[in-house]
């Protein structure tokens, strides 16, 4: 078997992974963009309640109320912490991407190396055949002269 086809399952196997990676990259980069969304969304609304007026109010519902931006402010630093986990799964994957990509890249160059090499040794075969060819050519060309008295 010529030695640049046995890259080629590697090549392929490289390449699904490659493409798996890719997909578990935009995978999660869907998930931080939805938590990132919440996130912005719990802000804007914990920002309208913070600066909403309220009427003149009770001692009790005073209380409620920042009992409840309380929890809201909990809320967000709850999706904040979710927000830079999924980050950090995002760098990760990443991370794992330009390997993969390194990797089929390390592949690819050396399965164009042994290519290369392949047709030097396939173009000085080709080569050799013609000049063996000429030279067979050129003795039948000679011993035609000699058969026939060397007049041409």
């Amino acid at each position: 078997m010529i030695q640049s086809k046995r890259f080629d399952p590697l090549l392929k196997r490289a390449q699904d992974h490659e493409d798996e990676v890719a997909r578990d990259l935009a995978e999660r980069q869907r998930a931080l963009d939805t938590h990132l969304s919440r996130l912005d969304e719990l802000r804007r609304y914990a920002d309208e309640y913070a600066n909403a007026q309220m009427a003149a109010t009770s001692p009790a519902q005073l209380l409620n109320r920042r009992a409840f931006l309380d929890r809201l402010d909990s809320a967000v630093a709850q999706q904040r912490q979710t927000v830079d986990h999924n980050r950090e799964k995002v760098e990760a994957e990443r991370a794992r991407l330009i390997l993969a990509s390194r990797d089929k890249a390390v592949l690819e160059q050396l399965a164009a190396s042994y290519r290369a090499q392949e047709k030097v040794v396939t173009d000085r075969r080709d080569q050799r055949e013609m000049d063996d060819l000429g030279a067979r050519r050129s003795r039948q060309a000679q011993r035609a002269d000699t058969d026939t008295g060397g007049t041409p």
